[in-house]
């Protein structure tokens, strides 16, 4: 009755949809571990940039706490010991886990 048929059946539709549905649903919690790490590298980034502003300051170091974009960072200085301070700045990415940096500064 149908001779040379060059179509897809509904059959072979249904099941390339099916596969690509698979690799799709494996792949979706990968993309977002992936944009969850960009946002806590941008957050690391910032954090940088804090400790670096803070350490270039002239007045005298202090503790303090500084509230960017909703994300709470806390600077805190130490003395170290032969003319050396020891600066950190600690905050909580977006998986919860508190991280910090820490660089020394000559005074």
């Amino acid at each position: 009755m149908y001779k040379n048929c060059n179509g897809f059946t509904f059959v072979e539709a249904l099941v390339a949809s099916a596969v690509l549905l698979m690799i799709t649903i494996a792949l979706l919690p990968l993309l977002t571990q992936i944009m969850v790490e960009r946002h806590n590298v941008a957050l690391k980034n910032k954090a940088q940039q804090l400790l670096h502003a803070e350490m270039n300051r002239d007045a005298q170091p202090a503790d303090k706490t500084v509230t960017v974009a909703g994300v709470t960072y806390a600077i805190s200085w130490t003395e170290v010991g032969n003319g050396m301070r020891k600066a950190c700045v600690r905050w909580n990415d977006y998986v919860s886990r508190t991280v910090e940096r820490c660089e020394y500064v000559k005074k």
